[in-house]
């Protein structure tokens, strides 16, 4: 968790240093976009002793929305999270689950313009399905097999992100932006770090 605060804080530290260099263009109209990069999942879980965890996973993110003012825009996003993995092994058996999020979000953003040009926050809802594979491997005293199950929960949560936006053109800019996914699929421990670049169309 240190690391994602320190890696957040770098971003806001380049988008400081670049401000003075960015003139925001972008004007009222609708907008679509896309996002990629690196999420890691903060599940907050007790595990026994001998468990390998493994928390990071890719990320995508589809979006599109309208930009009211060049301060403030609506959107609307798809996204899909790679899968999150436990592993505990013993001499007698093996236990591994895999856990997948997919869903949407609705968003709020507002440039600060006038102060820090290119610079953004967000907030917003999201409507999330957490989907996880359950296998348990035995064998032992001449008997062996396996079971396999899966399960899957769906509810809301909320999101926060920071980020900076560079307008390459009137109608193209990129981005990159740190959010923070809280309360996935309605688990009030299962939270994820999403630091992406992305590039947004304007019509």
């Amino acid at each position: 968790m240190k690391k994602m605060h320190l890696m957040a804080a770098g971003l806001l530290s380049v988008a400081c240093a670049t401000v003075a260099a960015q003139a925001v263009k972008s004007g009222p109209g609708f907008y679509v976009g896309l996002e990629g990069g690196a999420a890691h999942y903060d599940i907050d879980v007790e595990h026994s002793p001998g468990t390998i965890e493994k928390n990071d996973a890719g990320m995508i993110r589809f979006g599109g929305g309208y930009q009211f003012t060049p301060n403030f825009s609506v959107e609307m996003g798809y996204f899909r999270i790679g899968a999150t993995s436990l592993e505990k092994t013993d001499r007698f058996s093996r236990d591994s689950a895999k856990g997948r999020v997919s869903g949407f979000d609705l968003t709020a953003a507002y440039k600060f313009s006038n102060v820090l040009p290119g610079v953004y926050f967000k907030g917003g809802i999201t409507q999330a399905k957490f989907t996880e594979d359950v296998r348990y491997e035995y064998s032992g005293f001449g008997f062996s097999g396996s079971v396999s199950e899966r399960a899957s929960k769906s509810g809301t949560g909320y999101l926060l992100g920071l980020g900076y936006e560079h307008d390459l053109s009137e109608i193209v800019s990129i981005n990159a932006g740190y959010t923070r996914y809280e309360g996935l699929a309605g688990h009030s421990n299962a939270d994820v770090n999403f630091f992406a670049a992305g590039l947004k169309y304007r019509f």
